[in-house]
C-alpha cells in the first residue's frame, strides 16, 4: 500500500497487514519518483505516519505492548533502532495508534481491553486524555495496515465510539478542547443492561478477560442462556464494541459473553504470540477457561451454553464442539476452516494456514495441525451438541466444502438427538461485503436456532 503524508511532500509503501513497516520512501516534487529503501528488514511492527522530516510510529520492537518512536528520513540505518528516538515509552497498556492532529498525535491504546485516547506534542509530553463517551471501544479497522491512511480534517481527530451496551457514534476532538462534538449520535442503546467484567484462569494459568453483558432484571441466582463470542487470531482485537445482532441475544433475556483469547492483539505482541503456531491451542484452553469459569459460577450450565465464531471464530466453534463436545448445548461455526488438513491444498487456505496455525512443510507440524483440526477430531458415538454452520458459496477464504465435509461427518458420528445443521448462503462471501438484507437474515437464522435449543421462549 502506499500513502501520501498530509504535507503532501513525501509518498510511503507499506508492507505486511498484520505487523506494517514503512519499507520505501519517496520525496514528491517536480520530476520522476525516486524511492529509497527505508525501514525494510525488521521483524515488528512499525506503523505510523510522516510528520515532517520524520517517521512517528507505533512500534512493538523492543516493547512488546508498543512504544512510540521517532525515525530521522536521514538515519544512517532506518533498521538499527538505535536509531530510533522514543517519544513515549511502553506502559501497561496495549499501543494500538497514532494519528498526527495539528501540533499534537492522538494515541489510542487498550487498557485492560478497554480503549484509551492519550494526546502528546511531537516530542512525545503529555498533553491529556480525550474525554470518550464511556468505557467501550474506538473504531478501527481489522488488520493494522489499513488504519495507515491520513485521515481527512487534519486539525480534528474524528473518531467512532461505541460500548457492549450502545452502538457505535461519531465524535470529533481538537487539541485543547475540554469535550467531545458529538458528530452522530448513536441509534441503539441496550437499556437496563449491565456489563459485569471477569478474568478466568487458563491452563497454564494466564489471566484471560471476559465481559458479561445481561439485563438488569435478568435472574443471577439460576444459570441462564448464556452464548460467548471470541475469535483469537491473526493479531486482531475483539475490541469490547456494541455486539451488533448479537444485541437482540441480549434482549431477549440471554447473557451475552464477549471473550479476549490469546492469538488476538488485546495485550500486545506477546498476547498474539501467546496464541498462534506452536502456542495456537492457548487459545483454545482460553475458551474452555472461560466457560468453565462461567458454569463454575452458575451464570449457565453446559447445556445452556453457546459458543460462536466467524472465520478463524468459526474454527474456535468447530474446535470447541470436536474438543470438548461436554461443554456446549449449542455451536454455530460460521464462514469456518475446519479441515485444516485439506486446506493445505487451496493457494489462500494454506496462506492462512502457514501464518497463524502451522508451518505445513514440517511433518511435525502437521500433525501438531491434525490435533486441532475439527474434521479429524470428529469421534464416532459422541454426543455432539446443537450445531448450526453457515457458509458464504463464494467465500475464497473459508470455501463452504470444509464446511460440508464437517457437517456430514458430525451427522453421522453423532450419537445424541440434536440436530447438525447447515446453510450454504448462494452469492455470498466472507462476511464484509455480504448484502445487507442477507446478512440480516443470516443472523436471524443462526440466532434462532441458538435462542430455540437453548431454551429461550421469551423473544421481544
Amino acid at each position: 500500500m502506499v500513502v501520501v503524508s498530509r504535507d503532501g511532500h513525501y509518498a510511503v509503501a507499506l508492507e505486511r497487514l498484520r505487523n506494517p513497516i514503512p519499507v520505501a520512501i519517496a520525496a514528491l516534487g517536480k520530476g520522476s519518483l525516486r524511492w529509497r529503501p527505508f525501514v525494510d528488514s525488521i521483524g515488528g511492527t512499525v506503523a505510523g505516519h510522516m510528520v515532517g522530516e520524520r517517521y512517528i510510529a507505533v512500534t512493538d520492537v523492543g516493547a512488546p505492548r508498543g512504544r512510540l518512536v521517532a525515525i530521522p528520513l536521514d538515519a544512517e540505518d532506518p533498521n538499527d533502532s538505535a536509531n530510533w528516538r522514543e517519544l513515549v515509552a511502553e506502559s501497561d497498556a496495549a499501543l494500538r495508534s497514532v494519528t498526527p492532529v495539528g501540533e499534537a498525535l492522538y494515541l489510542t491504546e487498550f487498557v485492560d481491553t478497554y480503549a484509551r485516547v492519550r494526546i502528546v506534542d511531537l516530542d512525545g509530553k503529555e498533553l491529556g486524555e480525550v474525554p470518550l463517551p464511556g468505557r467501550g471501544a474506538v473504531s478501527e479497522l481489522p488488520f493494522p495496515l489499513m488504519n495507515l491512511v491520513p485521515k481527512e480534517h487534519p486539525e480534528k481527530f474524528l473518531f467512532g465510539f461505541s460500548s457492549l451496551t450502545v452502538s457505535p457514534g461519531i465524535y470529533s476532538h481538537a487539541p485543547g478542547q475540554k469535550e467531545i462534538e458529538t458528530l452522530q449520535a448513536p441509534q441503539v442503546r441496550l437499556e437496563n443492561a449491565l456489563v459485569e467484567d471477569r478474568w478466568a484462569v487458563s491452563a497454564d494459568g494466564t489471566r484471560i478477560p471476559y465481559h458479561i453483558v445481561r439485563l438488569a432484571d435478568v435472574n443471577g441466582s439460576r444459570p441462564q442462556a448464556t452464548l460467548i463470542y471470541a475469535y483469537g487470531g491473526f493479531n486482531f482485537p475483539l475490541v469490547p464494541q456494541f455486539p451488533g445482532p448479537m444485541a437482540a441475544f441480549v434482549a431477549a433475556g440471554g447473557v451475552f459473553v464477549h471473550a479476549h483469547l490469546r492469538g488476538g492483539a488485546e495485550f500486545g505482541f506477546e498476547w498474539w504470540q501467546g496464541g498462534r503456531m506452536s502456542n495456537k491451542q492457548n487459545c483454545y484452553h482460553d475458551l474452555y477457561a472461560i466457560a468453565e469459569d462461567l458454569i463454575a459460577a452458575k451464570v449457565c450450565t453446559p447445556q445452556s451454553l453457546a459458543v460462536v465464531g466467524g472465520s478463524n471464530g468459526g474454527l474456535l466453534a468447530g474446535v470447541a464442539v470436536t474438543q470438548r463436545p461436554d461443554l456446549w448445548g449449542v455451536a454455530v461455526p460460521r464462514v469456518p476452516l475446519l479441515d485444516l488438513i485439506g486446506g493445505c491444498r487451496d493457494g489462500y487456505g494454506r496462506m492462512g494456514i502457514m501464518m497463524e496455525y502451522a508451518n505445513v512443510e514440517d511433518p511435525k507440524e502437521v500433525r501438531r495441525l491434525a490435533a486441532f483440526s475439527p474434521y479429524h477430531l470428529v469421534r464416532e458415538d459422541v454426543r455432539y451438541p446443537a450445531v448450526y454452520l453457515d457458509v458464504g458459496d463464494t467465500d475464497p477464504r473459508c470455501p463452504p466444502w470444509h464446511a460440508r465435509k464437517f457437517a456430514a461427518r458430525l451427522q453421522k458420528a453423532t450419537s445424541g438427538s440434536a440436530p447438525i445443521l447447515l446453510h450454504v448462503w448462494e452469492n455470498v462471501g466472507h462476511g464484509w461485503a455480504t448484502d445487507k438484507d442477507v446478512a440480516v437474515t443470516e443472523h436471524t437464522e443462526w440466532l434462532a436456532f441458538t435462542l430455540r435449543h437453548l431454551g429461550v421462549s421469551n423473544l421481544p
